[in-house]
């Protein structure tokens, strides 16, 4: 039933975000709902060497459903295409519903034929459009994409720029040329496609920018890079160490192999969704939240494993203490963070928020991981205080301060990005984070095999040998070494050495015996 419940939020979710993030957009409205934000859109700086290849371009078919309505009609409403700027008083008095309010500030700036022919400012189009005609703003059809009914060119030689495109039920009276909310019910049909260069060049500078939006361009690389580094060298040494630990069982060979393997995936969904997305501007935004929702659950993983070390468990103890509380707030944890995660999908503002990194239910994500740093903290201190070698406690020392800037770095992550323009923001909290978790990786790996480790791994051979002698000696960590000597069909010894806790070498050789 929870996982059932999930699945559904998940759906729900990967709705809203793929109507507010997809380029290429199609759906209807009705002039009922009054307002619409449809997309915001990074359009990129335009190279003035190149500016027809450079530009930002918005094309697309608006028309009337003649199923519902009358083709006839002739009353239109508004498609408007605003910067943050002249956009942000249109949406807060949008609620007011007062066309008059909400115009205001654009209306004369904005060239309109009738009322405004000084206007210098393309900002909107009336909709809907005729069938098979052009839109009646649209006086230079030479500029106009083929087979479209509507193309905007936008031009920035200074900064890219953040462009919202929104439907308003309002029209403009022909003659008095005041703004007026439209009352006839109208259903249109609208198909636009928002793109960061010429699509009817014949060669692209780069398709993974072509449909994105200038805040995540890069993305697809840094995925990419990530995955391939992931590929060529953690990958081959879990893969080696799979073959050697014959016995991998132990709680902290499996939280170090499955953080990893969720890693990977988490970053593989990511990736999949942003091919698709280069190929048709919709992609699959499912994708997306399934992979961060993995990654979190890899990260909690990570903690757990992280938990277990600090308790100095393999370290200076062979018993877990408190496992059963520590598992169990491992899976508050996971439930806590996962569901924050969904909740600032679903409540992220789209004219605020560019992502769910900075909005509140990401924030109490960030507290309850600091609460659990907090916790590790505890445990490494109550662990130093019983151990008694020097070695081992620089060890802990080391493990904790590495371990604290890892708890901490991503709430100063998202502090340092709050002073960065939203146009990059994204990508680098994105890059970072996916750094940041390659390089625990690698450092657990060290941490873990290193031949100067002081963790006591278990390694119990599988080998069957007809004939043993064993051996036993114990450790002064609890664990004990036992001496196998094989006797082979030429009356050869063979002394084989095994590293273990002490019940699992008794039922080791008793299994065989």
């Amino acid at each position: 039933m929870l996982i059932r419940l999930i699945f559904s939020l998940l759906i729900l979710c990967s709705s809203i975000q793929s109507f507010i993030s997809a380029l290429h957009l199609h759906g209807h409205y009705s002039s009922k709902e009054f307002f619409r934000l449809l997309t915001k859109f990074g359009i990129q700086k335009t190279d003035q060497h190149r500016p027809d290849d450079t530009f930002g371009y918005i094309y697309g078919n608006i028309t009337l459903d003649c199923s519902r309505n009358n083709c006839s009609s002739t009353k239109n409403l508004l498609f408007l295409i605003l910067d943050y700027d002249y956009f942000l008083p249109v949406y807060k008095k949008q609620r007011t519903q007062s066309c008059s309010d909400m115009m205001k500030q654009i209306e004369t700036i904005a060239f309109d034929r009738q009322c405004n022919d000084r206007g210098t400012e393309d900002f909107w189009r009336r909709i809907p459009c005729e069938q098979g005609q052009l839109c009646p703003d649209e006086d230079q059809p030479k500029n106009v994409i083929q087979n479209q009914q509507f193309t905007f060119k936008i031009r920035d030689i200074n900064q890219p720029r953040f462009w919202y495109l929104s439907l308003i039920s309002c029209y403009r009276h022909p003659t008095t040329c005041l703004w007026e909310k439209l009352d006839d019910d109208l259903e249109i049909i609208y198909d636009i496609w928002i793109v960061n260069g010429n699509p009817e060049s014949k060669t692209r500078d780069n398709r993974f920018e072509y449909h994105f939006s200038y805040d995540i361009h890069d993305l697809v690389e840094v995925y990419i890079v990530c995955i391939l580094l992931y590929l060529f060298i953690p990958l081959p040494f879990v893969l080696i160490k799979i073959r050697s630990l014959t016995y991998i069982k132990h709680p902290i060979l499996i939280s170090y192999f499955l953080f990893q393997i969720l890693f990977f995936i988490g970053n593989t969904f990511n990736l999949m969704h942003y091919f698709i997305f280069a190929y048709n501007g919709i992609g699959i935004h499912l994708l997306v939240h399934i992979g961060n929702l993995i990654t979190i659950v890899g990260e909690s993983i990570l903690i757990l494993l992280l938990l277990f070390i600090a308790k100095g468990w393999l370290v200076n103890t062979s018993v877990l203490r408190q496992g059963k509380k520590t598992v169990i707030l491992f899976l508050l944890y996971t439930i806590a963070c996962c569901s924050c995660y969904i909740l600032s999908i679903i409540t992220i503002n789209p004219v605020i928020d560019s992502n769910h990194y900075q909005t509140f239910a990401n924030y109490f994500s960030l507290l309850f991981r600091c609460f659990v740093m907090f916790l590790f903290v505890f445990e490494l201190k109550e662990t130093t205080q019983e151990e008694k070698n020097f070695e081992k406690l620089q060890f802990f020392h080391h493990f904790g301060a590495c371990c604290m800037v890892w708890f901490i770095y991503p709430t100063a992550l998202i502090f340092i990005m709050s002073f960065v323009t939203e146009l990059y923001r994204v990508k680098l909290i994105i890059s970072v984070v996916t750094l940041v978790n390659f390089l625990s990786i690698l450092i657990i790996s060290y941490i873990l095999f290193s031949p100067k480790t002081f963790l006591n791994l278990p390694k119990i051979s599988s080998i069957k040998h007809k004939d043993r002698f064993l051996q036993q000696t114990t450790d002064t960590n609890g664990y004990h070494k036992t001496t196998i000597t094989e006797h082979d069909e030429d009356d050869e010894e063979d002394d084989i050495e095994v590293y273990g806790p002490s019940h699992l070498l008794l039922n080791n050789s008793n299994q065989h015996s």
